[in-house]
Protein backbone atom coordinates (compact mmCIF):
# COMPACT_ATOMS: atom_id res chain seq x y z
CA UNK A 1 0.00 0.00 0.00
CA UNK A 2 1.22 3.59 -0.86
CA UNK A 3 1.31 5.12 2.59
CA UNK A 4 1.50 8.61 0.86
CA UNK A 5 -1.87 8.65 0.19
CA UNK A 6 -2.73 7.82 3.88
CA UNK A 7 -4.76 10.24 5.85
CA UNK A 8 -2.41 10.05 9.15
CA UNK A 9 -4.48 12.30 11.14
CA UNK A 10 -7.53 10.29 10.18
CA UNK A 11 -6.23 6.89 10.73
CA UNK A 12 -4.44 8.20 14.52
CA UNK A 13 -7.67 9.17 15.59
CA UNK A 14 -9.75 6.52 14.66
CA UNK A 15 -6.86 4.16 16.31
CA UNK A 16 -7.85 6.46 19.10
CA UNK A 17 -11.69 6.50 19.19
CA UNK A 18 -13.01 4.17 22.13
CA UNK A 19 -16.61 5.28 21.57
CA UNK A 20 -18.37 1.52 20.58
CA UNK A 21 -20.88 3.32 18.15
CA UNK A 22 -18.29 3.84 15.67
CA UNK A 23 -16.53 1.45 13.65
CA UNK A 24 -13.40 2.44 10.96
CA UNK A 25 -12.00 0.67 8.10
CA UNK A 26 -9.22 1.73 5.84
CA UNK A 27 -9.57 1.14 2.18
CA UNK A 28 -6.19 -0.50 1.29
CA UNK A 29 -6.46 0.60 -2.70
CA UNK A 30 -6.90 4.12 -1.79
CA UNK A 31 -5.89 4.66 1.33
CA UNK A 32 -9.41 6.55 2.26
CA UNK A 33 -10.61 6.12 5.62
CA UNK A 34 -14.36 4.96 6.24
CA UNK A 35 -16.55 5.53 9.25
CA UNK A 36 -19.89 3.82 10.21
CA UNK A 37 -21.62 5.60 13.42
CA UNK A 38 -24.56 2.75 14.27
CA UNK A 39 -26.90 5.10 15.75
CA UNK A 40 -26.71 6.98 12.64
CA UNK A 41 -26.59 4.01 10.16
CA UNK A 42 -29.64 4.13 7.10
CA UNK A 43 -29.90 0.97 4.51
CA UNK A 44 -27.44 2.62 2.52
CA UNK A 45 -24.82 2.82 4.84
CA UNK A 46 -25.93 -0.69 6.32
CA UNK A 47 -25.46 -2.08 3.04
CA UNK A 48 -21.94 -0.54 2.43
CA UNK A 49 -20.84 -1.47 5.45
CA UNK A 50 -21.48 -4.72 4.67
CA UNK A 51 -19.39 -4.29 0.93
CA UNK A 52 -16.29 -3.52 3.40
CA UNK A 53 -16.74 -6.64 5.36
CA UNK A 54 -16.81 -8.77 2.67
CA UNK A 55 -13.54 -7.05 0.88
CA UNK A 56 -11.98 -7.54 4.39
CA UNK A 57 -8.48 -8.38 4.23
CA UNK A 58 -7.85 -8.25 0.31
CA UNK A 59 -9.41 -4.89 -0.22
CA UNK A 60 -10.31 -3.63 3.64
CA UNK A 61 -8.69 -3.27 6.71
CA UNK A 62 -10.62 -2.75 10.10
CA UNK A 63 -8.97 -0.28 12.57
CA UNK A 64 -8.64 -1.31 15.70
CA UNK A 65 -9.90 1.32 17.77
CA UNK A 66 -9.47 1.62 21.62
CA UNK A 67 -11.58 -0.36 24.45
CA UNK A 68 -12.95 2.03 27.00
CA UNK A 69 -10.63 0.04 29.75
CA UNK A 70 -7.15 0.80 27.53
CA UNK A 71 -8.61 4.55 27.43
CA UNK A 72 -8.67 4.05 31.41
CA UNK A 73 -5.40 2.37 31.52
CA UNK A 74 -3.86 5.05 29.39
CA UNK A 75 -4.79 7.54 32.04
CA UNK A 76 -4.31 5.58 34.75
CA UNK A 77 -0.58 5.48 33.23
CA UNK A 78 -0.45 9.16 33.17
CA UNK A 79 -2.08 10.24 36.50
CA UNK A 80 1.02 7.04 38.09
CA UNK A 81 3.48 9.65 36.78
CA UNK A 82 2.03 12.36 38.12
CA UNK A 83 4.49 13.86 40.40
CA UNK A 84 2.09 16.51 42.65
CA UNK A 85 0.70 13.50 45.20
CA UNK A 86 -2.09 16.41 45.56
CA UNK A 87 -2.71 16.57 41.95
CA UNK A 88 -2.28 12.61 41.47
CA UNK A 89 -5.04 12.43 44.40
CA UNK A 90 -7.55 14.38 42.89
CA UNK A 91 -6.74 12.86 39.05
CA UNK A 92 -7.20 9.56 41.25
CA UNK A 93 -10.13 10.46 42.99
CA UNK A 94 -11.73 11.36 39.87
CA UNK A 95 -11.40 8.05 37.93
CA UNK A 96 -12.19 6.12 40.71
CA UNK A 97 -15.82 7.05 40.19
CA UNK A 98 -18.59 6.66 37.25
CA UNK A 99 -17.69 7.72 34.44
CA UNK A 100 -14.05 7.69 34.89
CA UNK A 101 -13.06 9.02 31.57
CA UNK A 102 -15.58 12.38 31.73
CA UNK A 103 -14.32 13.35 35.62
CA UNK A 104 -10.69 13.35 35.00
CA UNK A 105 -11.19 15.11 31.57
CA UNK A 106 -12.88 17.37 33.66
CA UNK A 107 -10.52 16.90 36.73
CA UNK A 108 -7.29 17.80 34.68
CA UNK A 109 -8.86 21.28 33.31
CA UNK A 110 -8.14 22.61 36.91
CA UNK A 111 -4.42 21.50 36.58
CA UNK A 112 -2.77 23.34 33.79
CA UNK A 113 0.86 22.60 33.95
CA UNK A 114 -0.51 18.63 34.53
CA UNK A 115 -3.33 19.67 31.40
CA UNK A 116 -0.19 20.13 28.94
CA UNK A 117 1.77 16.82 30.20
CA UNK A 118 -1.41 14.71 29.28
CA UNK A 119 -1.18 16.21 25.82
CA UNK A 120 1.76 15.19 25.52
CA UNK A 121 1.44 11.63 27.01
CA UNK A 122 -1.47 11.01 24.65
CA UNK A 123 0.35 12.41 21.56
CA UNK A 124 2.89 9.56 21.89
CA UNK A 125 0.63 6.78 22.74
CA UNK A 126 -1.46 8.01 19.84
CA UNK A 127 1.80 8.10 17.61
CA UNK A 128 2.87 4.45 19.23
CA UNK A 129 -0.54 3.30 17.76
CA UNK A 130 -0.32 4.71 14.86
CA UNK A 131 3.07 3.41 14.12
CA UNK A 132 2.00 -0.34 15.52
CA UNK A 133 -0.62 -0.01 12.89
CA UNK A 134 1.40 1.19 10.03
CA UNK A 135 3.37 -1.69 11.09
CA UNK A 136 1.03 -4.13 10.40
CA UNK A 137 0.13 -2.95 7.28
CA UNK A 138 3.39 -4.07 6.14
CA UNK A 139 4.95 -0.58 6.46
CA UNK A 140 8.86 -1.00 6.61
CA UNK A 141 8.99 2.99 8.43
CA UNK A 142 6.52 5.01 9.14
CA UNK A 143 5.79 8.36 7.42
CA UNK A 144 6.32 11.77 8.59
CA UNK A 145 4.01 11.41 11.81
CA UNK A 146 3.25 16.04 11.39
CA UNK A 147 0.12 16.43 12.25
CA UNK A 148 -1.00 12.91 13.63
CA UNK A 149 -2.46 12.32 16.76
Amino acid sequence: MDLSKLDLPGVSQALDDSDPDREHFLDLREGSLWTFVFSESTDETRRRLGEIRAGMGETYRAIPSMTTQEAYEEIEDFVEAVENPEVQEALFRAIERKGALRNFREAILQYPEERTRWSAHRRERSRRRLEKFLESLGSPAAPSMDGAG
